[in-house]
Formats: C-alpha cells, sequence, structure tokens
C-alpha cells in the first residue's frame, strides 16, 4: 500500500470519527456500522484495487414511522401504482405525514380537468390523530369516502392507501371497502400497504398488484370489444409524457393501445386488460407481478420492451411486431424507416462533440 493511501487512510478514519461525535450515542453506535475505510485490494487480501468492508445492512425492513431514503410499500403502492391512475381517488390512510411527503413527487402527466374527472395531483388523507390511533379508523374512514363521493361524484373509484399505523392497530379497511362499494355501486380498493411491511417499496408494487388482481379483475361485466392487435403498454408511468410516445410508435406500426399502466390510466383500462393480446412491460420491477398472472389466468402473453434509445426502440418494434405476424411486421419496417432520418440528423449534430468524452448518467426512470 502506497505511503499516499496510507495517509488517505488515516485522515477518513479520522473524518469519520468526527461524524460519528455528532451523533448522539446510540445513533452512533448504529451509524458506525455503515462508515469504513476502503482498503486497498493487496492489504485486503483480494484482486480488486480498492475494498470496503462496511456493514451495511439495507435489507431489512423499514421501522414504522421512520422515514427512509429506500422508500417504502406504501410508497411503492400509492406513489408508483396506483396514484398515477387518474380517475380514481387514492386515499392515504394514516397521518398526514406520509401523504404529504408523497404528493405529486412525480410527474405523471395526464389529460383530464383536475379535481372534476381526474384526481392524480390532488392529496387525499384520513389525517390520523391520537385519538383515531386509540378508537380506530374505520369511521373516520366511511366518512371520507361519503365527502368524497359527495364533493368529487366523477371519479370512478378510490382506493385505500394503508399506512403503518393502520396495519399496527388493524383497522378493517377491507370491510369498509365492501360496505362503501355496495353503498355507492362504485370500485372501492384497500390496499395492505402498510410501510413497514417491506424492505423497501419493491413489495408496495406487488401489494398493490395483487389488489389489482383480487379487488378489480372480474368484478364487472366489461363491455368491450377486443380487437386482435390490442395491446397493453405495463409499467410506463408516463414520467415526462413518454407513455405517450410509446404509444404514438406502437399505433403507428398497426397495433391498439387499449389500456397504460397506470400513467395517464383510467380504472377501465386495468378492468379490460385481461381482453388484450399482448402486454408490453417496462417497468419489469413494478409489474411482471400481474403480467404473470394475466398469462396464467387469462392466456395473455407478455415481454418486456425498452424505448429507451433509437437502437433499442428499432430492435424493441422488431421484437413485439414478430409476436403478431407478417402484416404488423412490415408496417414496422416502414416506420424504422421513417424515423430514421430524424435519428441520423440528431446524431450527426451532437456525435462530434461527445465523441471520446466520458459522461455519468444519473438516472431513475426515464
Amino acid at each position: 500500500m502506497s505511503r499516499e493511501y496510507e495517509n488517505d487512510g488515516a485522515l477518513h478514519a479520522k473524518l469519520i470519527e468526527e461524524v460519528l461525535s455528532h451523533y448522539p450515542d446510540k445513533a452512533a453506535k448504529r451509524r458506525k456500522k455503515h462508515l469504513n475505510v476502503a482498503k486497498s485490494g493487496n492489504e485486503a487480501g483480494g484482486e480488486s484495487e480498492v475494498l470496503s468492508e462496511c456493514d451495511v445492512k439495507s435489507n431489512i425492513k423499514s421501522i414504522p414511522g421512520v422515514m427512509t431514503i429506500r422508500g417504502c410499500a406504501y410508497a411503492g403502492s400509492k406513489g408508483v401504482v396506483w396514484g398515477p391512475v387518474k380517475d380514481m381517488v387514492h386515499i392515504s390512510h394514516g397521518p398526514v405525514g406520509c401523504g404529504q411527503y408523497s404528493w405529486s413527487q412525480r410527474r405523471n402527466y395526464y389529460v383530464g380537468t383536475t379535481g372534476v374527472d381526474t384526481f392524480g395531483t390532488m392529496q387525499f388523507t384520513s389525517d390520523f390523530q391520537e385519538k383515531d390511533i386509540v378508537f380506530g379508523g374505520d369511521k373516520k374512514l366511511e366518512q371520507i369516502i361519503d365527502e368524497i363521493e359527495v364533493l368529487f361524484p366523477l371519479n370512478n373509484g378510490i382506493t385505500v392507501q394503508s399506512e403503518c399505523p393502520i396495519g399496527l392497530i388493524g383497522d378493517d379497511t377491507e370491510a369498509v371497502s365492501r360496505k362503501k362499494t355496495k353503498e355507492y355501486d362504485k370500485t372501492i380498493v384497500p390496499v395492505r400497504c402498510e410501510g413497514f411491511r417491506g424492505v423497501s417499496q419493491s413489495l408496495g408494487h406487488h401489494i398493490a398488484n395483487d389488489a389489482i388482481r383480487d379487488w378489480v379483475f372480474d368484478k364487472k361485466d366489461v363491455k368491450f370489444e377486443a380487437g386482435p392487435y390490442d395491446v397493453n403498454v405495463i409499467g410506463d408511468y408516463n414520467i415526462g409524457g413518454d407513455a405517450w410516445a410509446s404509444r404514438i410508435l406502437l399505433e403507428e406500426i398497426g397495433l391498439r393501445v387499449v389500456g397504460n399502466w397506470s400513467g395517464d390510466a383510467t380504472l377501465a383500462e386495468i378492468e379490460r386488460a385481461p381482453k388484450a393480446k399482448l402486454n408490453l412491460i417496462h417497468c419489469y420491477r413494478s409489474m411482471n407481478y400481474i403480467c404473470r398472472h394475466m398469462e396464467e389466468k387469462y392466456g395473455v402473453a407478455w415481454m418486456e420492451y425498452n424505448f429507451f434509445g433509437p437502437s433499442q426502440i428499432e430492435a424493441s418494434l422488431r421484437n413485439i411486431a414478430k409476436h403478431f405476424g407478417p402484416e404488423i411486421e412490415e408496417k414496422t419496417e416502414k416506420v424504422i424507416a421513417k424515423y430514421r432520418p430524424l435519428v441520423d440528423a440528431v446524431i450527426a449534430k451532437y456525435l462530434s462533440r461527445l465523441e471520446g468524452n466520458t459522461v455519468m448518467l444519473y438516472v431513475g426512470g426515464p
């Protein structure tokens, strides 16, 4: 190990001790496990240049009431899967903090009139107080649903996104949802997405998918005439309008997008999804569960696709077209040829400036 690296290591260790000195003893003890000085490969007996021996333990359940940068099951359900469904009201059931924290964080673009027939950027919360923790919040939830029906009669459904305290005190959101579903003849979905259930928001995706399976599919006589080229776009949340761009391309090659999950989506699109011929999944991590279910129960095939970048777009379009046969394949080649001059012009403009340079991409979603 070089003298320079040795001196840096001592300096870094001193910095860590200085940081820990500002924590309370209990917090410092826990935090210390996550901070360490990396060692050179030779000193550590390894082959890599630098190794870390931090005792990072991230694959554990979130602590109720403690905010985590990884998100939580509630964030995965409310913020990702259900929240972008525009014509439904999504109640953050619990204290106001979780609802406020998840309010309008994602740019899920949609078409509609906010507060009239679309509710994506609005925040609905049961605003739990101490008395609700002690006596339960079922009656309060009923009252909120009644108020929503008066104030926003054009909503097409409601979801109840449970926060941590709901699971801890045992509120029966399912019973309330069944009661109000009958009373209003409207889809009301309880989602057991209490934050502490998962190590990150990922389990919230799964829970939300299961709620669709159990509370939406096969609950209505869906009057929808299916076609031979119907597809669902699954796992695209229209952050920045990318789902709209995907729809344009897919429809240009001769397909019909009958549902987008869940950016700019409606409840009707979710209800008719099992009638499609193919599910195209963009964000595999958040929506593979429901695609697998639709394949097993309804025989709807699914495939992953990638519309990030021209080469991936071309490859994905050809792969999708292959599923439908020669007619769609022929149209696909015409669409690719149509857009190639546009792509070539963009590359010609920027390649000389970018070639030979190193670029760091800090990405999330698109």
